[in-house]
């Protein structure tokens, strides 16, 4: 969905304000920042960026923390129970973890 916030001009990067706040708004989630998400939110609010499309960009980065914790999680699972989850990724994929089917979120597990 392309907003009108989205055809702002670019900084020095090349990126634009709006581009640049929905990393920011992933950034925050995947470091448990809610301040600095509240204030990306905020500021791409301003922007007159859709909730659908900061709900993608938090949704990306769910997954992209979601796999190291689904994989340090099955290492403790085989490590101290001695039991595989029969998992390719060694656990949960991410994307099943946020409701999804194994291989459904692109996260190159190639679960099935």
């Amino acid at each position: 969905m392309t907003t009108q916030a989205q055809t702002e001009t670019s900084t020095e990067s090349g990126l634009s304000e709006t581009t640049l706040n929905l990393i920011a708004l992933g950034a925050a989630i995947g470091s448990n920042a809610e301040r600095a998400f509240r204030a990306h939110q905020s500021r791409l609010t301003e922007l007159g960026v859709s909730n659908e499309d900061m709900i993608e960009a938090v949704n990306m980065a769910l997954r992209v923390k979601g796999d190291p914790h689904s994989q340090i999680m099955a290492l403790a699972q085989t490590t101290l129970v001695g039991e595989s989850t029969g998992s390719c990724c060694g656990g949960a994929c991410a994307c099943e973890e946020g409701g999804g089917q194994k291989g459904d979120c692109g996260d190159d597990c190639d679960c099935k």
